[in-house]
């Protein structure tokens, strides 16, 4: 399965809520809307199991060092 793009998938109701959801990476690929009432749908690459990993150990460090900072 090597080289096969992955995504995952979400889903929101506020349109607001776009643009900090395009600055993290999704990409709007849908829109649907019920009874007048909008719903986006947005998609992005998963990361790698070695980018996650990676992505983990910095979310380590960065609560370790947060942790440090309020003592």
């Amino acid at each position: 399965m090597a080289g096969w793009l992955r995504w995952e998938y979400c889903d929101t109701d506020t349109s607001a809520k776009l643009n900090e959801l395009g600055l993290d990476g999704w990409e709007l690929v849908g829109v649907t809307a019920v009874d007048g009432k909008e719903r986006f749908y947005l998609k992005r690459p998963l990361p790698s199991l070695r980018e996650q990993i990676t992505l983990d150990q910095r979310n380590q460090v960065l609560e370790g060092s947060e942790g440090e900072m309020k003592r």
